[in-house]
């Protein structure tokens, strides 16, 4: 089996240079690179991982803790953000670890995988797993605000109170004054911000929206967030009066189209929808299309990506905000 001391002495280069290409710790030149991995194919080397990773220290794997639904299928939200992290990564020679396991539900399942840094996403108040990682000496970046706000963390967030804000008034714009809003898991730190921005919007008209018009996510409960859509409409129709419902994923959306369908309610001329976020394939092959809110998912990945790397190498931590667009389609009916 060729050894890396092999590929240098067949290409006139150190073995530094070679492991360079290879690790991509430090720029090569194309010519050199290109040099080295045809030698490289054709001695049939491989780099060896293991002894790469016990001589530098490193693993050179980064992990993604992104808990998913029960029945495994990933949103369109989710392949975004996992191509936003592993696009940035790659080019510094980092592997993705995912993790799919639900440890902020059973503090248990919590893992110490063997990996350089992590990305961590949906954060909770007072979330126990970020003192675990810096108790561990393990970078971390969030994907979401940290509650408290904390500066000495990094992370990256939309601004969910402000993206609440603007679909409130835009609903209030269109004559509606009685919403129900299907929020995430209630103790997110995004369930907060996006409750409190959509009180905010009515608030401004001298409204109050009640807390029973707003209703929160639970794994146990629901299984998987299109369970969640169709299952909170039917148990809220007839039982509260509302004209628009405001969904925390498209998906959840999709079952209150189901459900909406099964009791004979037109959308949007009975009940007006919309999601805060936006997988354009899915939500314009909804009938009707869905308005929803774009948060730029392979942003946040990338951003977060950029935020590990500058943290794995000890620079200060950094908080960045990603922008978000209203996209208008014909879910959403007015009034006035």
């Amino acid at each position: 089996m060729a050894t890396i001391d092999d590929v240098a002495k067949a290409v006139g280069v150190s073995k530094g240079t070679v492991s360079s290409v290879f690790s991509k710790k430090r720029p090569i030149s194309q010519e050199v690179t290109e040099r080295v991995l045809a030698v490289a194919k054709e001695l049939g080397y491989y780099p060896n991982h293991v002894a790469r990773s016990l001589a530098t220290r490193k693993t050179m794997i980064a992990g993604l803790k992104m808990p998913i639904s029960r029945d495994m299928s990933l949103s369109g939200f989710e392949i975004q953000m996992i191509n936003g992290v592993m696009k940035q990564l790659a080019k510094h020679g980092y592997r993705v670890l995912l993790d799919t396991l639900p440890e902020h539900d059973d503090p248990t399942s919590f893992s110490m995988d063997p990996v350089d840094g992590v990305i961590l996403l949906n954060p909770r108040k007072a979330d126990p797993r970020i003192d675990r990682y810096g108790q561990m000496g393990i970078p971390i970046v969030l994907v979401g605000r940290p509650d408290p706000d904390d500066r000495s963390l990094s992370y990256v967030d939309n601004d969910n109170e402000a993206l609440a804000c603007e679909v409130g008034r835009y609903l209030l714009g269109l004559g509606h004054r009685s919403v129900l809003f299907l929020n995430t898991i209630r103790d997110m730190t995004v369930a907060s911000d996006r409750a409190a921005g959509l009180r905010r919007a009515f608030a401004e008209r001298g409204l109050a929206l009640d807390d029973d018009r707003i209703a929160y996510y639970s794994h146990e409960a629901y299984g998987n967030a299109a369970a969640y859509g169709y299952s909170a409409l039917r148990e809220m129709w007839g039982r509260l009066s509302f004209t628009a419902v405001i969904t925390d994923t498209d998906r959840v959306a999709l079952g209150v189209y189901r459900a909406a369908r099964e009791l004979g309610i037109a959308i949007p001329d009975e009940l007006s929808v919309i999601a805060l976020n936006n997988d354009a394939t899915l939500a314009q092959e909804m009938e009707p299309q869905l308005t929803a809110v774009e948060l730029y998912a392979e942003t946040l990945g990338i951003e977060a990506a950029s935020l590990l790397m500058d943290m794995m190498a000890e620079y200060e931590p950094q908080q960045k905000m990603i922008e978000t667009k209203l996209i208008v389609r014909s879910s959403c009916k007015s009034l006035v």
